[in-house]
Parts: C-alpha cells; structure tokens; sequence
C-alpha cells in the first residue's frame, strides 16, 4: 500500500510539472533591456516564439532564458530589421544555441563580420531564409499574423548607402490589437509608409532608432496613433538617445512613453481587445 502511495505522489507532481511547463500562455511582446540596441520577444497563445532584432551583444541569451521555459528552446522566427551590429549581434548568438525554424531579412549586401556570420549559420544550419517585402501576411496559429509594411523592394544582393532606410516595418496582430515595430527606420520611409499603407494603426509603437530625432515625426506618431510608446535604448548612450524632441512629440500627443534604460524588460499581454501593462 505504501509503494502504491509513492507511485500515486510521482505520477501527480510529474503531471503538474508537464501542465505547468505546457500551459497556455497569453498573447505577450517583450521588449527586451539589451542597452544601446534593440530585440523584443512576441509570445504566441499556441507557445509560437517571434523574435524581432537581438541587440548589441550577448545579453539577449539571459533574457530569453527567463522568459522561455528550458523545454521550449525553439524560436519560430527570427525578424532581422537591417544588419547593424546593434541589432544583429544578439541574433548571432541566438542561432548559435536555439532552433530556428526561419529567419525574415532583407537580404541587402553588406560586409560586416557580423553579417558574414549571421549568413554562414543560416546556411550551415539550413535555416529557411525569407525576403522581406511589403504585402507578405504570416499567419501563425492562434489568430497571431505579421504583416510587412516596408521595404516595398526587394533589397537582396544590393548595397545601399544608409542601412537604416531598408529596415523592415512590421505590424504583428493578435484579435483587434497590434504591435508595430518600425527598426531604425527613417523618417522619409514614415512619409511613404503614410502614403501607401492603410493599416499602420497600433496601440503599442516600438519607436524607430532608439528615439533618435531622424524617426517619429509627428504626421507618423498621428498615423499610428497608439496608446503606448516603447524606446529601446541604453542607459546614458554617447549619442543622447532619445532626444528630447522625440520625447515631446509623444508627450504631446498623449502617448504613454516606457524606456528600457529607465523600466527595463518592459513587457504586454493582450486578450485580443485590448492590452495590459505586465
């Protein structure tokens, strides 16, 4: 009777473990406190992991080591913005050490050592590798789509003079509520984005470029019109990001602003009306 006890008491605590690994997770975006860069992890209701940019160095391997259980190593995409190291770096690292099933970039030609690398593990690893361009739809499961608002070109094997101008725009939504995450886009790119796009309306804006002065003009802030603003950006940076002009743009407009340098992991859910502060 009393070995019966112990196998009951193993099967219980065995079964709450696999329930609690494997529970149901709410729609949720992070956008992770990586310093002077930026990447951010969308969580998918289904346990589907989008990563978007991966900041400067290596930190982002701990802060996906505390936002994933240690049983769900996998990332199912990976959305390189543009090739700056500040955004690339962290990326490198991830395809190191998780399974990828496939990576969205623009493909644009560029020489950097980290590029190169970041190129050579897509082909050792044979990761499916997608060109970004505006129109694609992902649908993933649980309702969870990407639309790719920008480049509206496909950059691959071209060589352009400023980066930045080819970052993907990407809306992510869940229900009625979105996620719009824009890189280091400029703000020429924001000025056709208004003209040709119908669908940029966010509550949550990741803002271009650390908050730099050359992204959020105030014809695009209106467009989007979100609730929440989210600036990566690291701690007294030499290139004073965000500038103050970006910051009272927002503040004008009633957006509520959070910054990784000052709030850290700054993370949402969503039920699919609506968001909330996690």
């Amino acid at each position: 009777m009393k070995r019966w006890w112990i196998f009951l008491f193993i099967f219980l605590i065995i079964g709450v473990a696999w329930w609690w690994l494997n529970k149901p997770t709410p729609f949720t975006v992070t956008f992770f406190d990586v310093g002077e860069g930026e990447s951010a992890l969308v969580q998918t209701p289904s346990g589907q992991n989008i990563l978007i940019d991966g900041g400067p160095s290596a930190a982002v391997l701990q802060k996906l080591g505390g936002a994933l259980p240690w049983t769900k190593r996998n990332i199912d995409l990976i959305i390189l913005s543009h090739p700056h190291a500040d955004h690339i770096t962290g990326v490198i690292k991830v395809l190191e050490r998780y399974k990828v099933r496939q990576v969205l970039t623009t493909d644009v030609l560029h020489t950097t050592p980290e590029y190169i690398a970041f190129l050579k593990l897509i082909k050792d690893k044979k990761i499916p590798l997608a060109i970004a361009r505006t129109g694609q739809n992902i649908k993933l499961a649980s309702g969870v789509s990407v639309d790719i608002l920008w480049p509206p070109i496909s950059y691959a094997g071209q060589q352009v003079d400023d980066l930045n101008s080819t970052s993907i725009v990407n809306k992510i939504n869940f229900g009625e509520t979105s996620v719009l995450f824009t890189g280091d886009t400029p703000i020429v790119n924001e000025q056709a984005l208004i003209t040709t796009s119908t669908n940029l309306r966010s509550q949550i804006l990741k803002v271009a470029h650390q908050g730099s002065r050359t992204s959020s003009s105030e014809e695009f802030l209106r467009a989007v019109a979100p609730e929440f603003a989210v600036i990566s950006v690291g701690k007294d940076n030499r290139f004073g990001h965000p500038h103050q002009e970006v910051l009272e743009r927002l503040k004008n407009l009633s957006i509520k602003i959070f910054r990784t340098d000052i709030d850290g992991d700054i993370s949402f859910v969503s039920d699919g009306k609506r968001w909330a502060k996690k």
